[in-house]
């Protein structure tokens, strides 16, 4: 049940964390392997030293609890191993491990190289190799797992904006739409009784009649100047005919009958 369930541990494991897990491995197996190998000249005799020998046996240590540490970090949230909370995340914990381990190889490297320069047959092993190149991929592979961790994050919140404002207009369109049948709704539909379209039909027929003999205002100032004239027309008719002159009218022959009339006195 065990070997099952580490199968299906690394089956989940993304390729960065594959190569963190190996990068781990290849630093524990490195540590007990030779480091650094001197052969004294005046006995023949070769003195090799392992990642947990000789006076920086101490590092060694260090690097493997690094490593194992690693591991159990990488391995911890898929086989549900109980640990402790920390405030950074399982990316930062595992570059900062597997970066320290590279950092110290690097420094062990360094003073076995000075050491070798006393000594005419002096050198460095393959297990210190072994350990540098695991430490350099575990730690190159935790940045980039970072990195991509945070490509995540950019894009999850951004594709929430663009989820937001897309609910945020659908949210207005069904608004707008209900809005609109409720409306409809609301509007009261025309019920009308039979006496409600007698009275409807007999108020119609009002405003007709009233509309047909209604006369503009214009139209009435004209009859009414009209009038007059006419009545002046009908006057001078009557008079003509029953042959009464106006008073403001002279007689044509005015002047011949004022003479007789004096003459004849």
């Amino acid at each position: 049940m065990n070997l099952r369930r580490i199968k299906h541990t690394l089956l989940r494991l993304t390729a960065e964390e594959k190569v963190i897990g190996i990068g781990s491995l290849a630093m524990l197996i490195g540590t007990f392997m030779p480091w650094y190998s001197v052969v004294m000249n005046f006995d023949n005799k070769s003195l090799t030293e392992t990642g947990f020998s000789g006076d920086l046996g101490v590092i060694g240590f260090v690097i493997f609890i690094m490593s194992l540490i690693s591991l159990i970090v990488l391995v911890a949230e898929n086989m549900r191993l109980p640990l402790p909370q920390f405030s950074y995340k399982r990316e930062q914990i595992l570059f900062f491990f597997l970066g320290e381990a590279f950092f110290l190889t690097l420094l062990t490297m360094a003073i076995y190289t000075k050491r070798s320069l006393e000594f005419t047959e002096a050198g460095l092993r393959f297990g210190i190799y072994l350990a540098l190149l695991g430490s350099f991929l575990g730690a190159l592979s935790a940045f980039a797992l970072m990195q991509k961790q945070k490509k995540n994050e950019v894009q999850a919140f951004f594709s929430h904006e663009q989820k937001g404002e897309e609910d945020d207009v659908e949210e207005e369109e069904v608004t707008e739409t209900l809005t609109k049948k409720e409306m409809t709704q609301l509007e009261p539909e025309p019920m009308y009784f039979e006496e409600d379209a007698e009275t409807i039909e007999a108020i119609e027929e009002v405003v007709e009649s009233e509309a047909s003999d209604y006369i503009p205002e214009d139209e009435m100032i004209e009859e009414v100047r009209e009038e007059p004239k006419s009545a002046g027309k009908q006057a001078d008719y009557f008079t003509r005919e029953a042959g009464v002159e106006k008073p403001h009218e002279k007689p044509k022959s005015g002047g011949k009958m004022s003479m007789g009339f004096y003459e004849d006195k």
